[in-house]
C-alpha cells in the first residue's frame, strides 16, 4: 500500500489504520460474514462450525481448499485482503468524483488496469447493496441522458424518486437504463424499485397510459404539471446524474456502462439514509460478498447478470 499525502485521504488511513491493523485483522471481519453459520464448503455443501477465521479454509469432509473469496467479487483477487478493504472503506466515504487513477495512486499500484477493474466491480456492489424500495408517494420519470457532449450517444433512464411528504425533500431514489419505454420494462423496473400499494406521481402522458388500470400502486398526476424552468425532482436527479458524468468523468462513460454509474449515484445519494460512514462500509462490504462478477473482460463486455449493459467504450 502506498502512503498518500492528500488530505482527504489522511484521516480515512488513520480511521482504517486503526480498525484493521493486518491481514488477520480483515479475515477475522470477512470470515463470518461470508459463513454465517460457519464455513460451508462450496464444493460438497457441508457446513463446518468449528472452523475458525482463515483466508484458505480446508474442507475436513472433502479436503478441497477453499476461499474467503471464492463467490464473491473479490474471487481470484491475488492482492492482500486488506487492500480490497481499503479500497472499500475509502470508496464508502468518497464523492462521486473520484477515480480510477486515485485509487492506482492510493494502492501503490502499477496497473490502471486493476484499479478501473476494481471501481467497475464496487459500482456493480453498489447496485446489489441498494435493494431497498422506494415506497410512499414516489415520483416517477422517463428521460434521456447523454453520457456526454461530444458524442450523441444517448440513454433511456427511468427513476423513481421518493418524496418524504413531512419535511419536504426526497428519500430513496432508483434509476434504471432501459432500452425502450415499454409496458414490460416499466414494471419490471417498477417491482424491483418500489413498493406496491404506493403513489406513483406521473407527468409524462405515456407513462400515465402504461399505468392505466394498475392494481398494484395508486397513480396521480403531477399538479402543476412540471416545466423547464420548474422540473419534478426525479428530472432535477436526472440532470444532476448528467452533470456530474460531464464535469467528472468528461466524457469517457459510454451507454455500456451507465448502469454501473447509476447504481453508484443512487448508492451515494441513498447512503445519506444510513447512520455513519461504518454503515456505509459494511452496505458496500454487503454487496461485495454477495454475488460474483467474471474477470474484467466480463466488466468491460457488461455481461453481468439481471443488468443491462449496451455500447462500446472504456470508462474513467
Amino acid at each position: 500500500m502506498e502512503q498518500t499525502d492528500h488530505p482527504q485521504h489522511f484521516g480515512l488511513l488513520q480511521s482504517f489504520d486503526a480498525l484493521f491493523p493486518s491481514e488477520d485483522a480483515c479475515i477475522d471481519l470477512l470470515f463470518p460474514l461470508r459463513w454465517p453459520q460457519g464455513f460451508v464448503c462450496p464444493f460438497c455443501r457441508t457446513c463446518h462450525p468449528s472452523i475458525g477465521p482463515r483466508r484458505y479454509p480446508v474442507c475436513p469432509h472433502c479436503g478441497n481448499r477453499s476461499s474467503l473469496t471464492t463467490g464473491t467479487l473479490m474471487h481470484g483477487a491475488k492482492k492482500p485482503l486488506r487492500d480490497w478493504l481499503l479500497t472499500i472503506w475509502w470508496f464508502s466515504a468518497a464523492p462521486f468524483d473520484v477515480s480510477a487513477k486515485e485509487l492506482q495512486r492510493l494502492l501503490g499500484l502499477s496497473c490502471y488496469q486493476t484499479a478501473w477493474t476494481w471501481l467497475q466491480k464496487l459500482r456493480l456492489a453498489m447496485g446489489r447493496a441498494d435493494h431497498h424500495p422506494c415506497k410512499g408517494v414516489v415520483e416517477v420519470v422517463c428521460d434521456t441522458v447523454a453520457p456526454a457532449y461530444e458524442r450523441r450517444e444517448r440513454a433511456l433512464v427511468l427513476t423513481a424518486a421518493e418524496i418524504v411528504l413531512s419535511l419536504n425533500i426526497t428519500g430513496r431514489i432508483r434509476m434504471r437504463h432501459v432500452e425502450g419505454l415499454e409496458l414490460n420494462s416499466l414494471l419490471l423496473f417498477l417491482r424491483d424499485t418500489v413498493q406496491p400499494q404506493s403513489t406513483l406521481v406521473v407527468s409524462e402522458a405515456r407513462l400515465l397510459e402504461l399505468l392505466q388500470g394498475s392494481s398494484s400502486y395508486a397513480v396521480a398526476s403531477a399538479d402543476p404539471a412540471p416545466s423547464a424552468a420548474q422540473p419534478t425532482r426525479a428530472q432535477e436527479l436526472n440532470r444532476s446524474f448528467e452533470t456530474c458524468l460531464h464535469t467528472v468523468h468528461r466524457g469517457g462513460v459510454t451507454v455500456k456502462h451507465l448502469q454501473l454509474y447509476l447504481d453508484e449515484f443512487c448508492f451515494r445519494n441513498n447512503a445519506s439514509l444510513l447512520p455513519d460512514h461504518q454503515a456505509v462500509f459494511r452496505s458496500l462490504l454487503a454487496g461485495v460478498l454477495a454475488e460474483s462478477i467474471g474477470d474484467y473482460r466480463q466488466v468491460v463486455q457488461g455481461t453481468a447478470p439481471s443488468r443491462q449493459r449496451q455500447g462500446r467504450g472504456r470508462t474513467p
